[in-house]
Parts: C-alpha cells; sequence; structure tokens
C-alpha cells in the first residue's frame, strides 16, 4: 500500500498531515491582570452567594408551589421503588445497536479500538459469507471505561450509542464488568432517542 502523499514534510506532520503550526503548543497566559472589583475578594464572594442563593430560592418556590401534578413532599427520589427520568444527553453504559433481523450494526472497523483512551474495547473481525464484515467477538471492559463518548462519536455506522443504564456497572469481581458483544447488543427502537440526539449533536461538525 503507498502511504505517500503530497504534503511538504517541513511543514506537516509526518504520521497526521496536520500543519505543524496548529500542532505547538499555546502559550498560556498566567499573569493576569485582575480588575480592582476583582482583587477584592469580597464582592466575588457576595456574587458567589448570590448564584448560591438563587438557586435555592427558586428550587424552594418549585417544592413549595410546584406546576400542577408535581407535588413532592420530599425532594429524594424513593430509588428503586422510583427511578429518575434521564435527559438523552446521559452517557450510560455504552452498548451496541441490534438490527430488527436480530444482527449486529457494527462492521469491526476497529475505531472505537482504536480511538478509546482508556483501551477498554477489543474487537476480533470476521466475514459473513456475503462479505460483510461483523464482530466476532466484540469486549467491553467496563471497569476502564471512561464513559467520554468518543466510541459513538468515531463510529461510522452508529453501532455503538451511549446508552441510559446505569445499575449493574459495580461489582465485587472485575471479571463481571467484561461484557461479551451478547451482553452489550440492544434492539434500535430501545436507543431511537440517543441515535436521534447524537445525529443532532454531531452533524455539526460534519466537514
Amino acid at each position: 500500500m503507498n502511504t505517500t502523499t503530497n504534503l511538504d514534510p517541513a511543514k506537516h506532520h509526518p504520521m497526521v498531515g496536520v500543519p505543524v503550526d496548529v500542532l505547538k503548543p499555546k502559550r498560556v497566559r498566567k499573569e493576569v491582570n485582575l480588575t480592582l472589583w476583582e482583587k477584592v475578594y469580597v464582592f466575588e464572594i457576595l456574587r458567589g452567594l448570590y448564584v448560591t442563593t438563587k438557586h435555592f430560592v427558586v428550587n424552594m418556590i418549585g417544592f413549595v408551589a410546584p406546576p400542577k401534578g408535581k407535588k413532592r413532599s420530599v425532594f429524594t427520589v424513593y430509588y428503586p421503588e422510583e427511578r429518575v427520568t434521564l435527559p438523552v444527553a446521559y452517557r450510560g453504559r455504552p452498548v451496541l445497536v441490534m438490527r430488527k433481523d436480530g444482527t449486529e450494526r457494527c462492521v469491526a472497523c476497529g475505531l472505537c479500538e482504536k480511538i478509546c483512551p482508556a483501551s477498554a474495547i477489543s474487537i476480533v473481525a470476521g466475514e459473513r459469507e456475503d462479505l460483510d464484515r461483523y464482530p466476532v467477538s466484540y469486549t467491553l471492559d467496563m471497569s476502564r471505561c471512561v464513559y467520554c463518548g468518543y466510541c459513538e462519536e468515531v463510529c461510522p455506522k452508529e453501532a455503538i450509542v451511549m446508552s441510559s443504564e446505569y445499575e449493574g456497572l459495580a461489582e465485587r469481581d472485575r471479571k463481571n464488568l467484561r461484557y461479551s458483544k451478547d451482553r452489550l447488543l440492544r434492539s434500535e427502537e430501545s436507543v431511537k432517542d440517543r441515535i436521534e440526539y447524537i445525529r443532532r449533536i454531531y452533524s455539526k461538525w460534519n466537514y
């Protein structure tokens, strides 16, 4: 395979093809000139207290006079009898998306395995009779996962997404935190909202 490029090696990094000037570390301003208002820390402390008090008052009003049908006697949630409705942006356990025919979307390209900063993903690729690639085995070590979402962001097939699952993430035996492909597969319908969310937030970065 020919790996030569037309990029000037003096101006571009030989491995990633990015201009050298962009890769240079930026100088950080360590000597910041504070205004007189900022130097007198009493005013900054009062400003912080104002923000804290504002949130307290707003929450207290919502507790004393809540919207219709949302009256509560306590702030806490009676877990596990009650469950919190998590926002779609919540990053829980990564899961693999399964098609309606029961096959995984994943084509074992290895991008998620490569980009994972914790090296928590391990993939063994294979080919079906129709020459489609698929993961023979897909292992996710949740004891190492940092929930960064890089795997979700880099996947070209929307085959791995951050789910809203947060239970079962604490174990006494680390072996139980190694998830195989069968344990990770979830239907498209169950992660539909998350897929629509990542399409919306990542589409702005399309080049």
